[in-house]
C-alpha cells in the first residue's frame, strides 16, 4: 500500500478555506440551535411560569425564521465544504475514490 501523497501550496489553500467555512458553519448551528431552542422551549416555558411577560411570546416567530435561516445556510455551507475538499481528499487518498 503506497503512502498518501504530500500536500501542495494548493491543497493547503483549499484546507484553509475549508476550515474557515467549517467555524462559519459552527457558528451558523450555534444560532440555530440556540435560537429554536429559545423559541420552542425557554420562552413558553418561561411565559407559562410567569418569569416573562405575555409580550415576550411576539418574539418567537422570528427565533424561529432566525433559526431557519441559520439551518439552511449552513447546509448550503456544509456543500461547499464537501466540494471544496474532495478534490484534494480524491488526491491524497486515491485508492479511496477507485
Amino acid at each position: 500500500m503506497p503512502d498518501p501523497a504530500p500536500l501542495l501550496q494548493g491543497d493547503w489553500s483549499d484546507n484553509g478555506l475549508a476550515l474557515k467555512l467549517l467555524w462559519i458553519n459552527l457558528l451558523l448551528m450555534t444560532t440555530a440551535a440556540i435560537s429554536l431552542g429559545f423559541a420552542h422551549a425557554i420562552i413558553p416555558s418561561a411565559v407559562d411560569s410567569g418569569t416573562f411577560s405575555r409580550t415576550a411570546s411576539r418574539f418567537r416567530p422570528f427565533l424561529y425564521v432566525i433559526g431557519t435561516i441559520a439551518i439552511v445556510i449552513a447546509l448550503i455551507n456544509a456543500y461547499f465544504i464537501i466540494d471544496i475538499s474532495r478534490g484534494w481528499i480524491e488526491d491524497i487518498y486515491p485508492r479511496w475514490y477507485q
